[in-house]
């Protein structure tokens, strides 16, 4: 009996685990995967669809009582399959969702959120806006890491395949920015002037400035003379490189400083402290943050996880004070520098983790009429979340990547008497199932 070999598939190297099985798409789930019934009704979590798809799938393993499995064919497309857009996947990698058309991309990262805010997070939005579409839908990450790895004496350049260490040596990849696709090609003809390499991290800017990020596999780090000065030579608009022997930084030549722009102000970024990959989508979101926040100018915003002061200086024009906490002290440097480069005066930044940043601000009884945060992908932890409700904040604004923590993280301000009044997903990431959002709660009075 087929249920029977699913539940003793893993004793049995014939079982399931090596069957093709055809489903039917019920919906995607976030993580970008489709759920379809096996015998019986059983879950399974299938790669490379769209809801309602028929295909034959190939159970690849089982994690958490649920399995999983690859499309092998599509037997009934849905009308929103395309061909990708890219070619292969020296072309397509890190694109998760190449065969979907962008407009159904956009319907099913909103559909998805509202799901898992209302599943996991027990609400809805008053009002669920639409998606704000990406202006480039293609080379529009300005930031990209790639893995090295020696074979037969040369060292090449790409990403692992995901799930192990095989590597891919991307050409031309469809979503990288072109000035970090021109550099990597340059990297690689000159890969022998440079030493044993774990990583390579390529960053450019809107303002077409290339920093490069090398991070070497031994205790030293040894740079060829000639290597920067050929690496200009092929790529002009590279303004520096900066060496980890270890992950203790080595050498540092040229320009270490990238320059960005928004909402009308000048932001520098030091070399690895993050800003987003997709700026003009970060240019939106700022707009969002900013409508949302709605500060008046003699209130006190608190912006935690605020890094070099993306959302803190914007939030400074509007409101009477911003503090912005950050445990990256590089980040923190970098938000001070910007608000003198803007002239803003009104806003203070605090280098520490946020359970301990937090407190001396509430020993001084501050009171921040407006939370904002834009925490990592795991979400804030339960500490501060605690501690964000001891500021009597009116409203709480929270910038997410990740639905799941988000919907987690919503439900306990739910909890304690807020509400989600507005809900606007950003697409920062086409062809992927990556969604970033920001979610508006009031406090019921």
């Amino acid at each position: 009996m087929t249920s029977l070999r699913i539940e003793d598939s893993q004793q049995s190297s014939s079982g399931i685990f090596t069957e093709i099985h055809d489903v039917r798409i019920e919906k995607l789930v976030y993580g970008g995967e489709g759920i379809g019934r096996l015998a019986l009704g059983k879950a399974v979590f299938v790669s490379g669809v769209l809801p309602g798809e028929l295909v034959r799938a190939r159970i690849t393993g089982k994690r958490k009582g649920v399995f999983h499995a690859v499309t092998q064919e599509v037997l009934e497309p849905s009308p929103d399959r395309v061909s990708p857009p890219c070619s292969g996947e020296k072309q397509c990698t890190g694109a998760t969702w190449p065969f979907i058309a962008y407009p159904a991309q956009l319907c099913l990262k909103e559909k998805i959120l509202l799901d898992t805010i209302q599943r996991t997070g027990g609400m809805a939005p008053k009002h669920a806006l639409p998606i704000i579409p990406s202006p480039k839908t293609d080379h529009y990450r300005l930031r990209t890491q790639f893995n090295v790895r020696t074979e037969k004496g040369t060292q090449r350049l790409g990403f692992f395949r995901q799930g192990s260490y095989s590597l891919v040596e991307v050409e031309d990849a469809f979503l990288i920015h072109p000035l970090i696709n021109k550099t990597l090609a340059a990297v690689r003809k000159l890969v022998n002037l440079l030493p044993p390499l774990l990583e390579v991290h390529l960053n450019a800017s809107p303002a077409g400035e290339v920093h490069l990020l090398l991070f070497g596999a031994e205790d030293t780090f040894r740079l060829q003379d000639n290597f920067f000065a050929g690496l200009q030579e092929s790529v002009p608009e590279v303004i520096g490189i900066t060496g980890f022997a270890k992950k203790r930084k080595a050498f540092s030549l040229g320009k270490n400083i990238m320059t960005l722009e928004v909402e009308g102000l000048t932001l520098h970024a030091t070399e690895g402290n993050f800003f987003q990959v997709n700026w003009d989508q970060n240019r939106n979101m700022v707009r969002t943050v900013l409508d949302f926040a709605g500060p008046a100018g003699n209130e006190t915003v608190l912006d935690l996880y605020c890094g070099i002061g993306n959302f803190s200086l914007p939030l400074a024009k509007q409101a009477g004070k911003v503090i912005g906490i950050e445990s990256g002290y590089s980040a923190i440097e970098d938000a001070r520098k910007n608000a003198q480069l803007n002239n803003i005066t009104n806003a203070e930044f605090f280098a520490d983790d946020l359970q301990r940043g937090l407190k001396p601000l509430l020993e001084r009884k501050l009171k921040a009429e407006v939370v904002v945060l834009d925490p990592p992908r795991a979400g804030a932890t339960l500490k501060t979340l605690e501690r964000i409700l001891a500021f009597v904040p009116r409203k709480i604004v929270y910038v997410s990547c990740n639905p799941s923590t988000l919907a987690r993280d919503l439900k306990f301000f739910h909890l304690f008497g807020f509400r989600l009044h507005r809900l606007q997903p950003v697409d920062m990431f086409p062809w992927t199932y990556h969604i970033e959002c920001v979610a508006e709660m009031v406090r019921e009075e």
